[in-house]
């Protein structure tokens, strides 16, 4: 037994160190593959479904002719999708492909992948390259040498790219007990292509999708009867908005000439004094506060009235990019900035100059903003200042005769939402930095109106969006006309849309499963081990004072009454329709400090396609547009809707008790209901869940656990209630209900705007929101038999709960 263990050692050792040789020593170069084949039999394995574009387009590259014609379409498509990327305008269609090369490109094949494996470790790839070829391992498709080298530069041969392309067609096998949301997915992740202009796309965008196209019905009914419509109703504004924005032809007429005016203005400025005070007058005048401004909003302490606040002067490019030292994006953003600025009359040396001016006060201004991770704090953004303590920050301007411009004389107090941000805000307003600031102005000017301009301002934005957002296509000129459409005229189009397709029966059948959640989470509360019986008293009486808007609301308001709105034929255009209806917004906002709060009314159009729970009114809001499936369907199964609605429905009413929601009380006013034990107890559990999360999810994309933890303690504790409710369904079927789950977060996005998301999003990634959560519940552990060798086991004292 001795020898033959020996043996086997013997051949095992010879076996690794033959294993680790390069493929250079013993492979002839018939054995290799080329960059057209491997390229071909990638995308015949994985399929065209999920691709953006599937044009054949080779005009640009100098051996386009050595393609071999077999390979030339799957050649020009993936050369279209960013698959296959040239070298010098040269495509390289014979050269062997490296490792790493079919790494990149079966990375940028396939948008979504299981997490089944862990990750290795290599030191002959750069940090980039190890993140992508991590991305492949974790899903078990590619594999290093096990010396510590992935053979970055070795050219891959048949036998390799066989097994991979293997590995890769296995995908459908993925068990659910190893990667859950990808294992019930699976069909919809390989074969849904992203929408014209999405950079991401999920199961509430494709049932948005179809609201939209139900009302883009009603609006072109109205648009095809626009001469019988009586001026200065709904529909006559409706059409002439529509009108405006299709008019293509007078659009491209008047070029940067609607801002011209507001350009030259702040040109001729000569202090930091008359810079406010045009700010001040820009603002009434369209709606368009060129440096910076004050709002109000509801006080978080006192709900009942509203308070001023204001933050300083913010950046257009997310301050988390302008602090990461990305050269690649900064590079793109100054490009963008340049060019907005030659289509506006700069010539190339003065926007370039111009551009730089922009990033680096950007840059500056981001050192000072408040992180992502902070601001979803409640308790850091409501920081009250005395009008005298905050005109202090202010030494080189008069900031009660600013704030007087712009309408608020009487504020004694003004609550900062960054005091950091607005601390720089007052000592960078000087005359010493006035060209800086004009420059800045200037460009929060044409940056806000190029999308209501010429084609080529607003395709500047677009080219923008669409390489930062890793998008390959954009939205119809129809689309882009509707969604403005949407966001000025929401509550006219919700009406008609609750009177064609939201039916009483449906919201009386929500009604009654938010009542059994509500009663349930009673219990809940009732029963924790870890919550004396003062502060369940107080969590009580708050959850039985939650209230609930459905459907739509009572009173239907015209934010419009009063408003003109008129075509090119009438003499207007669409950015003078479009300044029409900010400024009479911000004539609006402005009144509302002499007005009680009116907690009946609601924050969005009642076709939106989500949930919400709002602090300040402790109330969850459930929008008649995601009442339907796959979120809700009355013809489904009980685990169904309860898989779906149901834990949308405990998610939302789970956020009056999240880190921030556990700061009001029952009326909607920040203040401790908490004994200093239990607080102290819930934020350890806190702590837990932030640990949970903190997970690298992609290239450039890591979850932080601090940002994103309110919403996954709603995730969690709404599995938690209606885990609960489950039990008392007679043989309940656990399957339907945790795949209706994971069927509502189903997502798919460019790798870029998951990296987006990771910065700028309080939500998790939607696989999280699926997987993370299962993991923690004993039943997904019976029901799928899920032991210690599987990927989704958590260990017991990791499955953390609070609610």
């Amino acid at each position: 037994m001795g020898k033959f263990k020996k043996v086997v050692s013997i051949i095992l050792l010879i076996v690794l160190v033959f294993s680790n040789v390069s493929v250079y020593a013993s492979t002839s170069g018939a054995d290799y593959v080329t960059r057209e084949e491997a390229v071909a039999m990638l995308l015949d394995t994985i399929g065209l479904g999920t691709l953006n574009e599937t044009v054949n387009d080779l005009t640009s590259f100098h051996d386009a002719a050595e393609v071999d014609a077999k390979y030339a379409d799957k050649i020009g498509i993936a050369v279209t999708n960013n698959i296959l990327v040239g070298n010098n305008s040269r495509i390289l269609p014979k050269d062997y492909i490296t490792r790493i090369e079919l790494a990149m490109v079966i990375s940028r094949s396939i948008r979504e992948l299981p997490d089944i494996k862990p990750v290795e470790t290599f030191s002959d790839l750069t940090q980039s390259q190890a993140v992508t070829v991590n991305r492949l391992i974790k899903a078990g498709l590619m594999y290093g040498y096990g010396n510590g080298l992935f053979g970055a530069n070795d050219y891959v041969t048949r036998d390799q790219l066989s097994a991979i392309l293997s590995r890769i067609s296995n995908l459908s096998n993925t068990r659910p007990q190893d990667d859950f949301y990808y294992a019930m997915n699976y069909k919809w992740l390989t074969s849904t292509r992203l929408p014209d202009g999405y950079p991401s796309y999920t199961a509430f965008d494709e049932v948005n999708l179809s609201n939209t196209n139900r009302l883009k019905e009603i609006v072109n009914d109205v648009v095809s009867k626009a001469d019988q419509w009586k001026t200065g109703s709904k529909e006559q504004k409706m059409a002439a908005l529509y009108s405006t924005i299709m008019d293509v032809e007078n659009r491209n007429k008047q070029g940067f000439e609607p801002i011209k005016q507001y350009l030259d203005a702040i040109d001729n400025v000569l202090s930091v004094k008359e810079l406010l005070s045009l700010s001040a007058t820009m603002e009434e005048k369209t709606g368009l506060n060129p440096l910076f401004t004050f709002s109000p909003s509801v006080d978080l302490v006192d709900s009942t009235r509203y308070s001023l606040y204001g933050t300083g002067i913010t950046t257009e490019l997310p301050a988390a990019y302008l602090t990461s030292g990305n050269q690649q994006v900064e590079a793109l953003y100054q490009g963008f900035i340049s060019e907005l600025f030659k289509l506006c009359g700069e010539d190339e040396a003065g926007a370039s100059e111009v551009a730089k001016t922009i990033l680096d006060f950007e840059k500056l201004m981001a050192q000072h903003t408040m992180s992502n991770e902070l601001a979803s704090k409640v308790e850091n953004i409501y920081n009250p200042y005395d009008i005298d303590e905050l005109a202090k920050l202010f030494p080189e301007v008069d900031l009660k005769a600013y704030l007087a411009q712009l309408g608020y004389r009487d504020v004694k107090t003004i609550v900062v939402t960054d005091p950091g941000l607005m601390e720089k805000t007052g000592a960078i307003l000087s005359d010493e930095n006035i060209d800086t600031l004009k420059v800045y102005a200037k460009y929060r000017v044409i940056v806000n109106t190029a999308s209501y301009l010429s084609k080529d301002l607003e395709n500047a934005l677009i080219v923008f969006n669409s390489t930062f957002l890793g998008i390959g296509s954009t939205i119809s000129e129809e689309d882009k006309a509707f969604t403005l459409i949407n966001a000025v005229m929401g509550n006219y189009l919700g009406k008609i849309y609750v009177e064609k397709y939201f039916t009483e029966e449906a919201k009386k059948d929500v009604e009654s499963i938010v009542k059994e959640i509500i009663g349930v989470y009673r219990k809940r509360i009732e029963n924790l081990d870890w919550m004396s019986e003062t502060t369940k008293k107080a969590a009580i009486k708050k959850l039985n004072a939650t209230k609930l808007k459905i459907g739509y609301p009572d009173n239907w308001p015209d934010p419009l009454a009063g408003i003109s709105l008129r075509t090119y034929e009438e003499g207007s255009s669409l950015l003078e329709n479009i300044f029409a209806v900010s400024s009479a917004v911000v004539r609006e906002s402005k009144q509302l400090l002499n007005k009680a709060v009116d907690k009946s009314g609601w924050i969005v159009p009642p076709h939106t396609v989500n949930a919400f729970y709002n602090h300040t009114s402790n109330e969850i809001i459930f929008p008649a547009g995601i009442l339907q499936p796959p979120f809700y369907d009355v013809n489904a199964s009980r685990e169904q809707n309860l898989g779906g609605i149901g834990t949308i429905i405990a998610h939302e009413i789970t956020h009056a008790f999240d880190n921030n929601g556990a700061q009001f009380d029952e009326n909607g006013n920040m203040s401790n209901w908490w004994t200093l034990e239990d607080y102290e107890t819930f934020q350890q559990k806190c702590q837990a869940i932030i640990d949970l999360y903190n997970i690298e999810i992609g290239p450039d994309a890591v979850v932080s656990g601090v940002l994103t933890l309110s919403e996954n303690v709603a995730d969690i504790g709404a599995m938690a209630c209606i885990l609960e409710i489950a039990k008392t369904i007679p043989d309940v079927d656990y399957e339907e209900l945790f795949e209706s789950y994971a069927n509502i977060w189903r997502q798919t996005a460019t790798s870029a705007m998951y990296s987006l998301l990771t910065v700028q999003d309080t939500h998790a990634p939607n696989k999280l929101r699926v997987n993370q959560v299962l993991r923690i519940f004993q039943e997904f552990y019976d029901t799928y038999n899920v032991t210690p060798d599987d990927v989704m086991y958590l260990a017991p004292e990791k499955r953390v709960t609070i609610w």
